[in-house]
């Protein structure tokens, strides 16, 4: 599989964010989250990856925390199963402490916590998991 950089000053930079939409679905107050999420690849705090394989595409944003954590944004596409290895070998490799994920789905909790994924908080809009990376 490959990652790709999506870089904020490229011509169809809206396109890409536009391909992301779909992450947000059910989100509460989905716009907000969503513009946030942009104006933080524009503004280079976070980074938008498409990482790509067979039957792989996947659209990522993520950004690194005050406390070493990886924190993904956002997350889309197909073949997520088989991708998540992948996202989660480069991130460790980063040297992260951990990957944080906030979902509203019930299928990428279940999904996620076949790769060690555990809930670290439940609130009544979303869950949020974590893996520690230290130590493995």
């Amino acid at each position: 599989m490959r990652f790709q950089l999506i870089r904020p000053n490229r011509a169809d930079i809206n396109a890409q964010f536009a391909l992301l939409r779909p992450a947000f679905n059910g989100v509460n107050q989905a716009k907000a989250e969503f513009e946030f999420c942009c104006d933080a690849v524009r503004r280079k705090q976070a980074s938008l990856y498409h990482l790509k394989g067979k039957g792989v595409s996947v659209r990522f944003v993520g950004m690194v925390t005050d406390d070493n954590s990886y924190l993904i944004l956002a997350m889309t596409g197909r073949g997520l199963v088989a991708a998540a290895p992948t996202i989660i070998e480069a991130v460790k490799s980063q040297g992260y402490r951990q990957i944080k994920y906030h979902t509203v789905r019930r299928g990428m909790t279940r999904i996620l916590t076949r790769f060690g994924f555990s809930i670290t908080d439940k609130t009544a809009h979303d869950t949020v998991l974590s893996l520690l990376l230290e130590g493995d």
